[in-house]
Order: C-alpha cells, then structure tokens, then sequence
C-alpha cells in the first residue's frame, strides 16, 4: 500500500475515542428524553453497536422506532451535548493519532476525512488539531446523509484516481471500500472488532499505520 496516494480516514473509532465525548452525550440525550417523557431504556453496549452509522438511523436502531418526534429530539439533544463535551477537553484522539498523521504528511500523502457525523461535529473535531493535516474533511451530512460508499465514489470521479484507501473500525467502511474497488484498512482497536475481519489489512494500533506507508 506504499504507493497509495489517498488515504481516507473513518473519525468515531478510528482516529476519536468514543468513549469520551460520544457515550457521555448518549447518556444525558437519554436523560433529557426521559424528562420529556419518552421512556427509553438503552445501555451503553447497544450505542456502541451502531457508533458509525448515520444518526437517524443510530437512533432508530437502539429505540427499535421510527417515531420521528422522538428521533429528531434525540438528535437535537446529541447534538447539544457532543459539542458540550468535546468543548471540555481536547484529550480524544487515540494515543499516536497525530503522529501517524505527521508521518503520512511526511510521505505526500492526501488524507482525507469521512464520517456518518454532521458538519458541526466535523468542525469541531477539526478544531482540535487535525486540521494542519487533512487535505480534505467531509461528513454525510454534505451528502444528504448518503453512504459513505457513495460518497467515496465521489472522490474517485474527482480525482480520476483509484489510488485510494479506506481506514475504519467499522463493517460499513469495509463495505465501502469494496463497493468501490479500493483497498481497506480495519482498525480492531475501535468498535467494530471482528466486523473489520474481511480488511485487507487489520491493525490493532492506530501506530501500525507507520509500518504499512
């Protein structure tokens, strides 16, 4: 994969710990919910299940519902609550994250971003360090919330190129790469495990990427 131009990068997972910012605001959107009076009841295993899906269909996924009130305050309240936690601390990233990003830089390498988030969790991510390195940062929600099979197509009619490589911690940004012919990366150090199985390749550190560019 040495010579692979284009490198793209799944955020939740993959380069951010979960853990820290999107569960904390999973428990207090849950709270809210409750003092609206929609009695859900999810534990954390079941969020962390379907981290990396578009939201709408996170929430339809853990309430087991298509109310469109409920998943739409859901939403609201995410929202509110991711950036009130990503407001406190800048520590995120998995450990090694930026120094894989400087190397890859070293290297000439475009590194791209793509994530089933918003434009406003997107930006603020950016905001904590990532943006002196990605060339090009983009979210679903600049799609219409459309896959991220899609979307990586887009790039490719773009560039003219299929010198491109997936890097994610979840079944969907396999797929993704498939769909489109390009080769793959799976992080099993983030949510997915075993659903990155069928990668070409599969690390356990985000680190391990030195050793593959």
């Amino acid at each position: 994969m040495k010579n692979i131009k284009n490198i793209i990068f799944d955020i939740d997972g993959t380069l951010v710990n979960t853990k820290k910012v999107t569960i904390p605001a999973f428990k207090k959107t849950l709270e809210s919910l409750d003092k609206d009076g929609f009695k859900v009841k999810v534990n954390s295993n079941e969020i962390m299940k379907y981290i990396g899906y578009t939201i709408d269909n996170i929430f339809k996924n853990i309430f087991k519902s298509d109310d469109k009130v409920l998943i739409e305050k859901a939403i609201h309240y995410l929202d509110i609550y991711e950036e009130e936690f990503l407001s406190k601390t800048n520590e995120i990233f998995f450990d090694g994250v930026f120094d894989v990003l400087s190397y890859l830089k070293s290297k000439n390498k475009n590194i791209y971003l793509l994530s089933n988030c918003n434009k406003k969790y997107l930006n603020i991510v950016l905001e904590k360090g990532l943006n002196e390195f990605i060339d090009s940062p983009h979210c679903s929600e600049m799609y219409n919330w459309k896959e991220k099979d899609y979307v990586i197509s887009t790039f490719i009619k773009k560039t003219n190129s299929k010198s491109f490589v997936m890097i994610g911690d979840r079944h969907k940004d396999i797929e993704a790469a498939k769909a489109n012919n390009i080769k793959s990366i799976g992080c099993n150090y983030g949510y997915g495990n075993k659903e990155v199985e069928k990668a070409d390749v599969i690390i356990h550190n985000i680190k391990d990427i030195i050793n593959i560019f």
